[in-house]
């Protein structure tokens, strides 16, 4: 039998594995080697899943895809490179066209940014979009399933509560909702995310910002009549200043009620000292933590060293290398024997990485910097005024030569 023979007597399934692997271009000419794989590109079960790239104007070639495909759609992910007006109008078409689709099977939905926002960027025609695919649909299509995950955390834009009202009254299977962006401003209020929850009891993961919970959220978390929450993410800012810190009690009725309950806690630069301290319940089954500030957290580590030595399995912090820090970051490794990854951007010495290596033999990722190798990334404050001076000195450079040879410059 020759080769060319074998690949067309192939079976289906194996085509189908095949071609799954492949992104759309490749996939697209591979179909046209014979009939037999030309008829498995279209099988309704190579089109369950797809991932959407738009980096240039070329990709636009996926929207032909969605036109004859969408239907079959359960999983889909969209990656955009929000530079360039052309991926934003291809990446909202995708969304609307889901939302056009005459048979609408779709579950799950990913949208991401692969880029930095262009300034004055605000997003108003993703919102726009995904407002439209998650009301409610139009009566001439045929509605198979709604929407059972939403992960919105890697969009940079500020949403809007009428979104998640939109998203919760249309979807009540909803079962993981992650909208845990780098926004500056979080413009989801308690009383809105009180309002999803209560209509999505299925919500199993919840990934959300620490000023959109509140005690009256946790009661309803609590009602013996939802299903069980398994993870809850937090993620502390600034603007956590005037909100209040949901109490050890709220934070134990909680447990009792989700016993297999993982909670992930993360503090950005902006966030008050303060504020770590209050925010950190010892009631908490904590499994995730990052600081990510530049002030001295010696008390704060030795206070997680204490309390959640039997839970926590990852560590990330950045902060000012101190010989308290050491002390307690040593002691923290030594009791959590369940940490199985560390990253500490932060300056150690030598010792200090040997005796955590040694601790922790297994961790599986780890990231430990020695003051000289930590220095090669953070410039020092000498460093950054040299720095600035050379900026100055050419920039005057530069204006004497644009107004000529000894001119003064302004």
């Amino acid at each position: 039998m020759s080769s060319e023979a074998y690949w067309n007597n192939l079976p289906d399934h194996i085509i189908i594995n095949i071609l799954d692997f492949l992104p759309l271009t490749d996939r697209c000419n591979a179909a046209l080697c014979c009939r037999s794989w030309s008829e498995c590109f279209d099988d309704p079960t190579l089109w369950r899943e797809f991932t959407f790239r738009f980096e240039d104007a070329r990709d636009s070639i996926q929207l032909q895809c969605l036109t004859k495909h969408g239907r079959q759609l359960r999983v889909a992910k969209i990656l955009c490179n929000q530079k360039q007006l052309a991926n934003q109008q291809n990446a909202c078409a995708v969304l609307s066209g889901l939302a056009k689709c005459e048979e609408r099977r779709l579950e799950e939905v990913t949208v991401q940014f692969t880029s930095e926002n262009p300034l004055f960027f605000q997003g108003f025609e993703f919102l726009s979009s995904l407002a439209e695919l998650f009301g409610p649909p139009d009566p001439k299509i045929k509605l198979l399933s709604t929407l059972t995950k939403v992960d919105l955390s890697g969009l940079f834009v500020t949403y809007q509560p009428v979104l998640l009202q939109l998203l919760a009254d249309n979807n009540p299977n909803l079962k993981e909702l992650n909208i845990q962006n780098t926004s500056l401003t979080c413009l989801i209020e308690p009383e809105c995310m009180l309002t999803v929850v209560t209509k999505c009891p299925m919500i199993s993961s919840l990934s959300i910002h620490y000023r959109s919970t509140s005690e009256p959220l946790f009661l309803e978390l609590c009602d013996p009549k939802r299903k069980p929450l398994n993870f809850l993410s937090l993620a502390c800012t600034r603007e956590e200043k005037y909100h209040n810190a949901i109490t050890g009690e709220s934070w134990k009725m909680l447990i009792d009620r989700h016993k297999r309950l993982r909670v992930c806690i993360k503090f950005d630069h902006t966030i008050e000292r303060h504020r770590i301290l209050s925010i950190l319940q010892p009631e908490i089954p904590l499994v995730e933590l990052q600081m990510k500030t530049m002030t001295e957290l010696y008390d704060e580590v030795s206070m997680v060293g204490r309390y959640y030595y039997k839970t926590l399995e990852y560590l990330s912090i950045v902060t000012k290398g101190t010989d308290e820090l050491k002390r307690a970051l040593l002691d923290l490794v030594e009791h959590s024997d369940r940490l199985h990854t560390l990253h500490c951007y932060c300056a150690l010495d030598e010792d200090s990485i040997r005796r955590i290596l040694t601790l922790r033999p297994h961790l599986r990722k780890y990231t430990l910097k020695t003051e000289e190798e930590f220095n090669l990334l953070v410039p020092t404050l000498p460093d950054l005024r040299e720095c600035l001076e050379n900026i100055w000195s050419n920039w005057k450079s530069s204006q004497r030569a644009m107004r000529g040879f000894g001119a003064p410059a302004s």
